[in-house]
């Protein structure tokens, strides 16, 4: 049985943020409900590239989930919605502040039905006042929220991380917040409000630079791939490749001294503490790469992390994602997509003893997949249901064709 297994989680979340955290949920064996807007679902459907005639960017987060598609602007399918809720574990939403209110979706109202009923609340810049007012995109959190200060190097100025870093710690962060809240039902008996927001997330992973900041007034600048408050630590040239290494202490200094032939440098009053390596680290990163470039990088790294100092090659991701250790880990998967066939998906970053085998239970469902299923389990008679999709009120498997003039690009 998974750790989940018997949680239900109604998911009314587009994009990333949102979906992250109830994929994470979902990956620990909860039920998690799609519930998608007619007419087209998730925006994040229509956000490129795509695999087939399916977004990407889609497929990445909503694997493990069933999908609804209902017509909420119509009162039956709200309803439907509300006969969800009404046994739900945990409701998500990330529409930008007071529109769930303004749809008769907010906590006071759902929690009011459902008393145990955990609401999460996923913003850009929190609910209350001037964040409130601020649509939440991934990049606009990261450039509010320093990250993108600290990131690149004085050349290149500001840059943003290369992933929705925002995003997803967000999702990250939310889920922690849902399993809390889920031990406190436990003692209570009684649900309660978990709100999480992406410039939250994003300050909270500033971590020592904003530490950094609050107790010494220090602005921290960019640093590039130099660690900003150590050295060395980085990547460095060998002869045919790029390293990182990270030489975190005094010990490992001296190692790294040592199976880099260079001894000397470990009495050299110029690099003598860490102060001393930073401020002189321009000619110290002359001398570390001039040893480095006596040999390639396959032959540097077991030398290296032998020597008890943590050193790998720079990878892209497709050298990554085949690499003997993300094999190890079970970090790429298969499962069968309905039209797409057999496909590989992202394995999980978390895995919790008893739960691992049999977690990926589906992809990421097509629109309205699970409509006829799950209306089914609310009771919904078949006469009935056959009635909402004629009516348009909620709908079947429906497949949206990516349009060849939608940019080919969707990150948020």
């Amino acid at each position: 049985m998974a750790a989940l297994d018997g949680l239900k989680v109604i998911d009314l979340t587009r994009y990333l943020s949102g979906p992250t955290l109830t994929m994470l949920l979902a990956d620990l064996g909860a039920d998690v409900i799609k519930v998608e807007t007619l007419p087209t679902g998730d925006p994040a459907r229509q956000s490129g590239p795509f695999h087939g005639d399916e977004s990407v960017y889609y497929l990445a987060s909503n694997r493990n989930k069933r999908s609804f598609a209902v017509d909420l602007r119509q009162a039956e399918g709200r309803d439907l919605l509300l006969g969800l809720i009404d046994d739900a574990d945990v409701f998500v939403q990330n529409f930008r502040p007071g529109t769930a209110e303004q749809m008769g979706l907010g906590a006071e109202v759902l929690r009011a039905r459902n008393p145990r009923l955990i609401y999460v609340n996923i913003s850009g810049f929190g609910t209350k006042p001037p964040g409130d007012a601020l649509p939440g995109f991934d990049q606009t959190a990261q450039a509010m929220s320093g990250l993108m200060s600290v990131t690149g190097t004085q050349e290149t100025g500001p840059l943003r991380v290369g992933i929705a870093i925002s995003d997803s710690a967000t999702g990250v962060f939310a889920a922690v917040g849902v399993l809390a809240a889920l031990h406190e039902r436990d003692r209570t008996g009684s649900g309660s409000v978990v709100e999480s927001s992406l410039m939250e997330s994003t300050l909270t992973l500033m971590s020592y630079q904003a530490q950094k900041y609050l107790s010494l007034g220090i602005i921290p600048g960019r640093d590039g791939n130099d660690h900003p408050i150590m050295f060395p630590q980085g990547t460095f040239k060998t002869r045919d490749a790029s390293v990182t290494l990270a030489s975190g202490n005094e010990k490992m200094w001296r190692r790294l001294c040592t199976v880099l032939n260079l001894d000397g440098l470990a009495e050299d009053t110029r690099f003598a503490d860490n102060a001393g390596r930073m401020a002189n680290r321009v000619e110290l990163r002359r001398l570390i790469e001039d040893a480095l470039a006596t040999r390639g990088a396959e032959e540097w790294i077991p030398l290296i992390n032998d020597a008890g100092i943590p050193c790998g090659r720079v990878l892209d991701l497709e050298q990554a994602l085949n690499h003997p250790i993300t094999a190890a880990l079970g970090m790429v998967q298969t499962v069968e997509h309905p039209e797409l066939g057999t496909m590989k998906v992202l394995g999980q970053a978390v895995k919790v003893q008893g739960s691992e085998d049999g977690w990926l239970r589906r992809p990421a469902p097509m629109l309205g997949e699970h409509t006829v299923e799950i209306a089914g389990e609310l009771g919904v008679p078949t006469s009935e249901i056959t009635r909402l999709i004629e009516a348009g009120i909620i709908t079947g498997p429906v497949h949206v064709h990516p349009d060849p003039d939608r940019a080919s690009n969707g990150g948020l």
